[in-house]
């Protein structure tokens, strides 16, 4: 998840509890934010597949934002969300009754190969011919990151230097680089070091390919931190136990549509698979919670 820097860290309040629902006659589902008019013929065949499987009456809706589809599913005015982040899912389940479906196993980088995983990790980056060797050395540097809210961007980052023991809880970049910046993006940050504008920044497994392999290849590593949990399918707890086995089952069908998944989910989707919440978001839940961060992002 890459917001612009200048958004707030997901602010949603307490959960509501919304009436079970015994016969459902309409799904609605949310999918994280990719504009419409891209996408309108892919969601209309989606559409169709779903109800087929289904039996009932599927619509899909585009919220602007992350916010808003961690609010549809609290409320009630969504059922289902594809292709969230690890970290609205984090906040989803501290304030909405759902669960964890399905998550997304994608094609991303791992070091110097490409792999297939519901994981991926992020690292720390300087130039080849920078002088650092290590973080420790950093203190005081410039460094840049692409956003608050990025989950490999950033927490993780984070976390990798809490248990290096170069930052404590709560943890707060400024108190060990000499200036931060927060881009907006990997590929600003890239540019950044390229330009010699920072000292150090943070690339990740899921960036598009070209971006990955140039900063890989123009820069030395000096970090890796995860694994990184992947996007998720989110369902509401209100809908029959029965009736999200089928969704799940059709779902898992759409593991041969990969070109459709595409362009909801991510566009390095592979497939969908079962994994348990405690096993895919934990990684994330410990680096919020060791970094005392988790008051902040899960509030």
């Amino acid at each position: 998840m890459q917001p612009a820097a200048a958004e707030s860290p997901v602010a949603v309040e307490t959960q509501t509890a919304q009436p079970p629902i015994k016969r459902p006659e309409k799904v609605v589902v949310v999918v994280n934010p990719i504009p419409k008019d891209r996408v309108a013929g892919e969601a209309a065949e989606l559409e169709r597949f779903l109800e087929e499987r289904l039996g009932v009456d599927v619509e899909i809706y585009f919220p602007l934002n992350v916010a808003a589809v961690v609010e549809a599913l609290r409320f009630g005015h969504a059922h289902v969300a594809l292709g969230i982040g690890a970290l609205p899912a984090a906040l989803a389940f501290s304030v909405a009754d759902v669960e964890l479906l399905l998550v997304e196993v994608r094609e991303v980088m791992l070091g110097d190969r490409v792999v297939e995983a519901p994981y991926y990790y992020s690292y720390w980056i300087v130039l080849k011919d920078s002088p650092y060797r290590s973080l420790e050395e950093l203190r005081g540097r410039k460094a840049c990151f692409p956003s608050e809210l990025s989950t490999s961007g950033y927490i993780f980052p984070m976390y990798r230097l809490v248990q290096l023991g170069l930052l404590k809880p709560p943890v707060d970049p400024r108190r060990f680089f000499g200036d931060v910046v927060f881009a907006g993006g990997y590929a600003q940050c890239w540019e950044a070091l390229k330009n010699g504008h920072v000292d150090v920044t943070v690339t990740a497994g899921d960036v598009p390919a070209r971006l990955y392999w140039e900063a890989i290849n123009g820069s030395r590593v000096l970090e890796q931190q995860g694994p990184i949990p992947s996007h998720v399918v989110l369902v509401s707890k209100r809908l029959p136990p029965e009736f999200r086995q089928r969704l799940k089952e059709a779902l898992l069908e759409l593991n041969q549509r990969q070109d459709l998944m595409r362009k909801f989910v991510s566009a390095i989707f592979v497939r969908f698979e079962e994994r348990s919440a405690e096993e895919h978001l934990g990684p994330l839940l410990r680096a919020l919670e060791e970094t005392g961060l988790k008051e902040r992002y899960l509030r």
